[in-house]
């Protein structure tokens, strides 16, 4: 039972932690995600300002200082990339990527975007989250991409998961504790009152065997058995008298 106790409460603490854990994973690509892309709202808002005033999106010259500005405001991001809806990239952070095609990843969800018109992509090492860049007739001209690494993210989700084992198993040693305990006490106490029941059982006089019938979990439903059981055996001695006397007439 104690072995039972014990792995229920690993089961029980494991997976709140797991699911902890994994609750925590969640919310910080969500916070990093509106992160991002808070920061590209800012780009989207100056190409929008440039195409007011009658530019080209494929001519709009300062745009690479504003990306590489933006891009010094948050330590996560790694480049900033802006393409067209044939995945040709026209502005880039990093200058050997411009004219160079984008991952056909990125071009495949660039095509999915959500109602949001934000879009994400996870990689192993470096993940990107893009947006959406329309005209104003709302027509889709190209997407922003904001590359960031994942070694920070990874590493605090890293020492996350580290705090919240150390955590579960504290608590699973001190639920164990507990529940042995509880589980000892209990079958203690389980194990006076068959002492008795049995002790009661074993004793050749009644009356010990009533008074042992008295105490413990069960006695006042073995103290009814004796009794009984006295009452049987006080008829069946009369009887036998009765059928003594019948026989001798």
């Amino acid at each position: 039972m104690i072995v039972v106790a014990i792995l229920v409460c690993g089961f029980a603490v494991g997976m709140a932690g797991l699911l902890n854990y994994f609750k925590y994973r969640s919310t910080v690509h969500r916070i990093v995600t509106d992160r991002i892309v808070a920061t590209g709202r800012l780009v989207e808002n100056s190409i929008q300002s440039s195409l007011l005033l009658g530019l080209q999106f494929g001519d709009i010259g300062t745009l690479t200082s504003t990306l590489e500005r933006e891009r010094g405001t948050d330590d996560i991001l790694t480049g900033i990339d802006v393409f067209d809806v044939e995945g040709q990239i026209l502005y880039s952070t990093d200058r050997e990527r411009v004219s160079r095609p984008v991952p056909a990843a990125w071009l495949a969800a660039s095509k999915k975007v959500s109602t949001t018109g934000t879009w994400s992509i996870e990689g192993p090492v470096e993940s990107a989250t893009g947006i959406s860049i329309e005209n104003n007739f709302g027509l889709t001209i190209g997407y922003l991409t904001l590359r960031y690494s994942n070694e920070r993210v990874q590493h605090s989700a890293h020492e996350v998961g580290r705090q919240l084992a150390l955590a579960t198993l504290t608590v699973f040693v001190i639920a164990a504790a507990l529940a042995s305990l509880a589980l000892l006490a209990v079958m203690r106490r389980l194990r006076r009152d068959v002492a008795a029941v049995e002790s009661a059982l074993r004793a050749v006089d009644p009356v010990r065997a009533s008074a042992a019938a008295g105490r413990g979990l069960f006695g006042p439903a073995l103290q009814r058995f004796v009794e009984t059981i006295r009452a049987a055996e006080t008829e069946i001695a009369g009887l036998r008298a009765r059928m003594q006397r019948g026989t001798g007439l």
